[in-house]
């Protein structure tokens, strides 16, 4: 093996602090608490710890050198990491922690090797340690650790026989607690090539849990739904409200949240399968609801009339009023319901969210208010015919760019407890994705396929709407583009002079100018995630989706 040393890593992740440890009868059984720091004496009482054997992808296991100032064993080689659970802790979370604090790894689902290990030993100094000591295996994607130099002094990975048979020969090298469990675990799993590795990440597996989720909460509302008017039937509608939700919002849409959320999660730390993945999965779920919500009430607005391939939801209402011959304006009608349908989407949303620990709510309240604020100024702006970029960039980073990308990832920095530092990149490389996104966007608005797409592309002229491509145009079309530009959002501009002003926008260069932006913003928030001590595969994850927002067509 080589060893490599505290001093090589560029990050120092979590120095120590007091903590109580558990104590423990015989059995096992919790029966008190104790100050870590001043519990190990040559008397230590029986009390609760961990150890853990980290494994990488090729099946190596990582040793650690204790520091040379510890007061136990000070410069033996030990396993990859150990220490206590504190009270009300259970003994995966304290590992994933120390794990964290001692080695700057992050590490999923723990597999127990030894669930009854315990040991009793004596220091060369006369302190003891008297532990209950389940160990465990765990298992990296990052195979170079940030050391905490106060912990460990060197690190490295060997392979598992070579340990063995060091272990054997020398056995006083290392530790008194590895050198007997290194012979237990080689015995109970020979060669460790029976052990059950961690699932690789899996964001297709996320999506669908996310739509699994969605599924049952759409169940649960028919039910409660009709025993508020089952009695009363459906008039017109082919199907009630709620089924009318669960065909436009189960397994609809590209996911991009989710996605999103997803990856940023595994970035900060996040442990899939866990209590903080399932609050993800809730939150992404509310989030993919209330963008159904956002499209459904913003095509009433903008009098849209077609929405991922198929008509918007004012219009296909409308088409029921007319095919059920009822009475009243069919286009009247399809308004009100499309407007009930997004209100029903929302609470629907609020409802997933219920239940979610305080930051996230906090968070989610944030994301709401935000979007909704961003429609009114897109359509006061259109209204006022705004052309300035400042109030184009910001309309388009609140109600698409944030709730998107940024709030997202904030959420899932918030379910992973990820440290200041890394929510901080995280968001900052939100913001560089969600105005990719957003003029991304803009520009499928002006140039793209609605074959592709799923939706009109002329509705963002028509309705005037802000928007940077427009504020481009706006300093460089002159003479007849120039008038057309003049006549954008208002009700003469014709389907025919959009078609024109989209031609003139591109002789102009409005395109490049656009692409040139998007390029910008995806450069940067590449640069947000370089030398962040964040896991790799999500590192890799969040590239992924920076690159399929900025460059989609639909």
């Amino acid at each position: 093996m080589t060893p490599r040393s505290a001093s090589e890593p560029t990050a120092r992740v979590g120095a120590a602090v007091p903590d109580d440890v558990v104590l423990v009868d015989d059995a096992g059984r919790p029966i008190g608490r104790a100050d870590r720091t001043s519990v190990h004496t040559d008397a230590t009482p029986l009390h609760l710890a961990f150890s853990t054997y980290l494994f990488n992808a090729k099946g190596q296991v990582l040793v650690t050198r204790r520091a040379l100032a510890k007061k136990t064993w000070p410069g033996v080689w030990t396993n990859s990491c150990c220490g206590h659970p504190r009270p009300g802790e259970s003994l995966e979370d304290a590992a994933r922690r120390r794990i964290r604090e001692e080695l700057g790894l992050h590490v999923g689902p723990l597999v127990p090797l030894l669930p009854d290990f315990r040991y009793r030993a004596s220091d060369a100094s006369g302190i003891v340690e008297n532990e209950v000591c389940p160990v465990f295996a765990g298992f990296v994607t990052d195979e170079s650790p940030a050391l905490n130099p106060d912990e460990v002094a060197e690190w490295a990975w060997v392979d598992w026989d070579r340990l063995t048979t060091a272990v054997s020969a020398t056995p006083h090298v290392y530790s008194p607690w590895a050198a007997l469990q290194v012979p237990l675990i080689e015995a109970a799993f020979p060669g460790v090539a029976h052990l059950e590795r961690r699932p690789a990440t899996d964001v297709t597996a996320a999506v669908r849990d996310v739509d699994a989720l969605l599924s049952a909460e759409l169940e649960a509302l028919q039910g409660e739904w009709w025993t508020h008017v089952g009695g009363l039937g459906v008039d017109v509608l082919p199907h009630d409200l709620p089924g009318w939700l669960g065909d436009l919002l189960v397994g609809r849409g590209k996911r991009l949240r989710v996605v999103t959320a997803y990856w940023g999660f595994i970035a900060a730390g996040g442990v899939p399968g866990s209590p903080a993945h399932h609050h993800l999965t809730r939150a992404m779920a509310a989030l993919e609801t209330l963008h159904l919500f956002a499209l459904v009430h913003d095509d009433v607005m903008d009098e849209s009339l077609s929405r991922r391939g198929r008509p918007s939801a004012h219009v296909q209402a409308a088409s029921w009023h007319r095919e059920a011959a009822a009475s009243g304006s069919p286009e009247v009608f399809g308004r009100n319901l499309a407007i009930l349908l997004g209100d029903l989407a929302h609470t629907v949303a609020d409802r997933l969210v219920d239940g979610l620990p305080a930051p996230m709510r906090h968070v989610w309240y944030e994301l709401s208010v935000e979007l909704i604020a961003g429609q009114r100024a897109d359509l006061t702006g259109a209204a006022a015919a705004r052309r300035d970029r400042p109030h184009a960039e910001q309309v388009a980073r609140l109600k698409s760019g944030r709730y998107t990308v940024v709030r997202p990832l904030q959420l899932a920095a918030v379910a992973a407890g990820a440290p200041a530092a890394t929510s901080q990149a995280l968001l900052q490389c939100g913001e560089h994705i969600g105005e990719a996104f957003a003029l991304r966007d803009e520009y499928l608005g002006v140039w793209g396929d609605p074959e592709v797409t799923g939706k009109p592309c002329s509705d963002d002229l028509l309705e005037g709407k802000a928007t940077v491509a427009l504020s481009i145009a706006a300093e460089r079309l002159v003479g007849r583009p120039g008038e057309l530009l003049a006549k954008v959002g208002r009700p003469e501009f014709t389907e025919e002079e959009v078609a024109e002003l989209a031609d003139a926008m591109r002789a102009a260069g409005v395109d490049s100018a656009l692409e040139d932006l998007i390029r910008g913003s995806f450069d940067a928030a590449l640069a947000c995630l370089e030398g962040t001590s964040m896991v790799p595969d999500g590192l890799a994850g969040l590239q992924e989706v920076a690159r399929a927002m900025a460059w989609r067509d639909a």
